[in-house]
């Protein structure tokens, strides 16, 4: 079963890569798009994943005001456009608050634009409750707003249980070719490294953003060229 549905792109929200969204849509759940896992199909060789951590792992908290944030979402564009160029058009983003959320932001923003037309997202769940996991009002409602226009929502898990977020990651892995990821050293049991891991394994082409002695992600304002 293809995933592709078609979307009315009019009734498309606008997400600023600052999280900003439009509030003239009500965020709510739309079935329709769901596909069951065992039925979901697309082609790997233009596929791209990605990962990373939640917010309180990033730079400032995951604060986009922060310049550091700023650089650090700006090269998260980068590298989905230079996927693209080399072949990619569906992303799949596992909707983890964080670097999941922003990167689904990110390419819904690029859909919208007419070169990147063909551009799809794919948002697969660990399970069906993760909303909850939105804790301010703008994330929950951004979440909602990505669900409802996506090209299709996979749950892998339909509740929450042990392992689920690690079924949700090699779902992914499997269905990719591709992934992009931001990493800071952890201790052992990141989800973010272990799914770099499966994707090594799996022979995915990696682009890791490493956060570790890189200032340029730690700088508090434009007008500060040093790191905190």
């Amino acid at each position: 079963m293809s995933f592709s549905i078609e979307k009315d792109k009019s009734m498309c929200y606008n997400v600023l890569i600052m999280g900003i969204v439009s509030p003239n849509l009500s965020g709510g759940f739309d079935v329709s798009n769901i596909v069951p896992a065992e039925e979901f199909f697309c082609n790997r060789d233009t596929s791209c994943c990605f990962t990373g951590h939640r917010d309180r792992d990033l730079p400032f908290g995951g604060d986009v005001h922060k310049q550091g944030m700023k650089n650090l979402l700006s090269m998260l564009v980068l590298m989905i456009k230079e996927a693209y160029s080399e072949g990619c058009r569906t992303f799949i983003s596992g909707m983890s608050k964080g670097i999941d959320l922003r990167c689904a932001e990110i390419v819904h923003s690029l859909s919208t634009q007419p070169e990147y037309k063909d551009m799809k997202l794919v948002c697969v769940l660990p399970y069906a409750g993760q909303r909850t996991e939105m804790k301010t009002p703008l994330d929950s409602y951004t979440y909602s707003l990505i669900l409802n226009s996506c090209s299709a929502v996979v749950i892998t898990s339909p509740k929450y249980e042990n392992g689920c977020y690690k079924k949700r990651n090699s779902f992914m892995v499997e269905h990719s070719s591709r992934l992009i990821g931001v990493i800071k050293e952890k201790a052992k049991g990141s989800g973010t490294l272990q799914t770099i891991n499966m994707a090594k394994r799996a022979g995915l082409t990696l682009n890791i953003i490493c956060l570790d002695d890189n200032p340029v992600f730690y700088i508090d304002s434009d007008s500060d060229s040093r790191p905190i």
